[in-house]
């Protein structure tokens, strides 16, 4: 009677061991896959708010709320995503770069505009979101690639400049001196 008991002592404590390490398994399952639900959510704010920047006219709406919005979704993904240096840099330079046509089109924009020079007008703005949504869904789909990231950046910050300079405006400022890293 004794040996039954341990072989049944023995097949329960199996029966339990692989129980909990079944358990465990789908537990860590469903937390990636919680934390990849999340991070798609992220991704998909951002490419949202992208998206509403498409066919949007700067001269009929302020376009600030649209890029703060690109702006708060940028930060919440820049968050989420651990290891992605440089994204934060080249997010906020694209930001930068989208002030700055936005501000090219509502300066080109004329009171009698036909709707094909509006169109027209519009055009830089919609081509920048267009290559920003493609560039994010890229880089969602391959992963982080820090070399990309410094390109775009470089791009970004270049077309800034050119166009300032194009139009005879001052540099957007970089910092701000009121502002110190926490050390």
């Amino acid at each position: 009677m004794d040996v039954l008991a341990l072989v049944i002592s023995a097949l329960s404590l199996l029966v339990a061991g692989v129980g909990t390490y079944q358990a465990n398994r789908r537990a860590n399952e469903a937390l990636a896959a919680s934390r990849k639900a999340a991070e798609d959510a992220r991704w998909f704010a951002v490419q949202e708010a992208v998206q509403r920047l498409i066919g949007f006219d700067p001269t009929a709406e302020p376009i600030g709320e649209r890029l703060a919005n690109l702006r708060i979704t940028s930060i919440a993904l820049v968050d989420q995503l651990d290891g992605w240096d440089g994204i934060d840099s080249w997010l906020e330079a694209e930001r930068t770069l989208g002030a700055t046509i936005g501000r090219q089109v509502m300066e080109a924009a004329r009171p009698g505009d036909t709707v094909e020079r509006r169109v027209a007008n519009l055009d830089p703005l919609m081509s920048w979101a267009h290559a920003l949504s493609s560039n994010l869904r890229h880089l969602r789909s391959t992963g982080h690639d820090a070399a990309a990231l410094v390109k775009l950046q470089a791009n970004a910050e270049e077309l800034v400049k050119d166009n300032h300079q194009c139009h005879g405006w001052d540099p957007p400022l970089r910092n701000n001196a009121r502002i110190q890293p926490l050390e």
